[in-house]
């Protein structure tokens, strides 16, 4: 069974139980700043708190004390966000085979970004292929150079691939816009697209590509 760690962020959490799914074994669950909170109101276990924890009050700070195994308070003022403390304390402390991200969208625009190009640093770049920020509207994972092959999300009707750098030899198969083996210069979003059956095969050979299904 695929091990996996979940890491919420304090952005938009909707369906969290839903996101989450059943709890199990091999799944650890990291709250970032006030996202341990919502966690904990959504009756879900949170094995690590991390952050600066400047979005809540020390009542509530303490209240995760007592209800969760492991706190880590950060300074304020620091070189790195909450949400990329926590990536790197799941990175060390814990094998996993996904790490799903929540609550990175939505909110402030200047966090946003900072969570989606998480990409372009290269600390974490071992972890890249491993990533996916999840909403209730989106889910968004990274590819390296490769051939793949994507399966339809249940509701999503739309697939995007977003070239985050440059592109070379981009090729779509069963996509209602397919391409034969196209390249980019320039980082672009290809919007929109849709499935024509269950999966689509797409491949590349140079750049990192964010692959978002979306529903409205």
């Amino acid at each position: 069974m695929t091990s996996e760690a979940i890491i919420v962020s304090g952005g938009e959490t909707d369906n969290l139980i839903k996101l989450i799914g059943v709890q199990r074994e091999n799944q650890k669950i990291v709250g970032v700043d006030g996202g341990a909170i919502r966690l904990l109101e959504a009756g879900i276990s949170v094995d690590v708190a991390i952050g600066d924890f400047d979005s809540i009050s020390k009542e509530q700070l303490e209240n995760l004390k007592m209800r969760i195994p492991k706190v880590i308070e950060l300074p304020a003022e620091k070189d790195l966000t909450d949400t990329e403390a926590a990536l790197e304390f799941v990175s060390e402390h814990y094998q996993v085979d996904v790490i799903k991200m929540l609550g990175l969208l939505g909110g402030r625009v200047d966090h946003m970004m900072s969570n989606i190009w998480l990409a372009y640093q290269p600390k974490y770049r071992p972890l890249l292929t491993q990533i996916q920020i999840l909403d209730r509207n989106n889910t968004l994972s990274y590819f390296e150079p490769g051939k793949y092959e994507i399966s339809k999300e249940e509701n999503k009707k739309y697939i995007s691939f977003i070239g985050m750098t440059p592109i070379k030899n981009l090729k779509l198969v069963h996509a209602k816009y397919p391409l034969q083996g196209d390249d980019f210069t320039y980082p672009i979003a290809l919007v929109s697209n849709e499935f024509l059956e269950n999966t689509i095969e797409f491949s590349f050979d140079e750049g990192i590509m964010a692959v978002i299904q979306s529903k409205d």
